[in-house]
């Protein structure tokens, strides 16, 4: 299992950038993890519309699910020229309702995430936990060939997600607040100590540090983490395939 990191920024993207996306490459199929703001022309140099087998929408914050509608405009068309010979299969969260109705369409099977039932896409087994965000929200356990990769979402600390990212080979953990940014309030968030804290508990293998703030010092983020977690810490790189 593989995943290319699209976009990482929270909130919004610096300059060039994008949002919360993560392309995940198994054996046997490709999955979208989240669609934020950018993601959709960084996904098309990798992939197209026709070969995912699905999308998450972790949550219906606009910075995971920004291009959500742009990707259903490439389904439209590749349904319409026979590319595509089923619709879009898209996996979000049952509120906010009036965005969850946004999603519906001709072009796309949705299917509300329930953290009492696993899904299987592309191979491999997906799990869903609830974290602790400001509206509903569910981090994402991934595992393929007895591989396993887990993603945060966006939540403060919580002990649901230790117990999701137990002995992870990769945990992508979102880390917003920074001392001396002002990118956020905090609330529903979490600093890259505490994101080491939870990898340090879960015993994960390697740790990436995501939804960063743009005027965030990134390297003293990562030292942070690193204080909290004995294991490595990386800052995310768009130009790599992570291999898992």
């Amino acid at each position: 299992m593989e995943v290319k990191i699209l976009g990482y920024w929270g909130g919004y993207p610096s300059a060039g950038g994008a949002t919360a996306g993560y392309l995940i490459h198994t054996g046997e199929g490709q999955i979208l993890l989240d669609c934020g703001s950018g993601v959709m022309s960084r996904l098309v140099q990798y992939t197209s519309v026709d070969k995912l087998d699905g999308v998450i929408l972790s949550h219906l914050h606009y910075d995971h699910m920004a291009d959500i509608g742009i990707l259903q405009y490439a389904a439209v068309s590749a349904i319409r020229n026979g590319r595509m010979k089923k619709k879009l299969t898209l996996f979000a969260p049952d509120e906010p309702v009036n965005i969850l109705n946004t999603l519906y369409g001709d072009h796309s099977e949705i299917y509300q995430i329930d953290s009492n039932r696993k899904v299987h896409l592309a191979g491999a087994e997906i799990e869903f936990v609830s974290v602790s965000h400001t509206i509903p929200c569910y981090a994402v356990k991934v595992t393929y060939r007895g591989k396993v990769l887990v993603y945060s979402g966006d939540t403060s600390y919580c002990d649901a997600l230790i117990e999701l990212a137990r002995d992870a080979d990769i945990f992508l953990c979102e880390a917003t607040i920074c001392e001396g940014s002002v990118h956020t309030t905090g609330a529903g968030h979490m600093n890259a100590s505490q994101a080491g804290m939870i990898a340090d508990q879960a015993k994960v293998k390697r740790l990436v540090l995501v939804h960063l703030p743009g005027d965030g010092d990134l390297e003293f983020m990562r030292q942070s983490a690193s204080e909290m977690f004995g294991g490595p810490v990386e800052l995310p790189d768009t130009s790599v395939m992570y291999s898992v």
